[in-house]
């Protein structure tokens, strides 16, 4: 990847694959915008990827589990490959509650 965007276009869609979560975008101010950002879902630090996703089903460590396993290759060779990895659950499905 050469740029961050590239980046985190590569991110989204290997946290998209995961089962059980979906990217969240983080909207700043009271902006309401009919097409979600996808991509604001994550962002990059000097030494920090934030990944927030909304969760689908529980329970949240083997989610967590799985994120961190799909963003591993695609951050291997680039300048976060040894950042640390926070993933943040800013939603749960109800859903995700319900016996089953």
């Amino acid at each position: 990847m050469s740029t961050p965007g590239e980046l985190i276009d590569a991110l989204t869609a290997a946290v998209d694959a995961v089962p059980g979560v979906r990217p969240v975008p983080l909207l700043t101010g009271a902006a309401w915008l009919p097409k979600p950002l996808r991509g604001t879902a994550i962002e990059l630090g000097p030494d920090l990827v934030e990944i927030r996703v909304v969760a689908t089903e529980l329970p949240l460590r083997p989610l967590a589990n799985r994120v961190a396993a799909a963003v591993a290759p695609v951050l291997a060779e680039t300048r976060w490959a040894h950042a640390t990895v926070r993933l943040v659950v800013a939603e749960l499905e109800a859903a995700a509650l319900e016996d089953k």
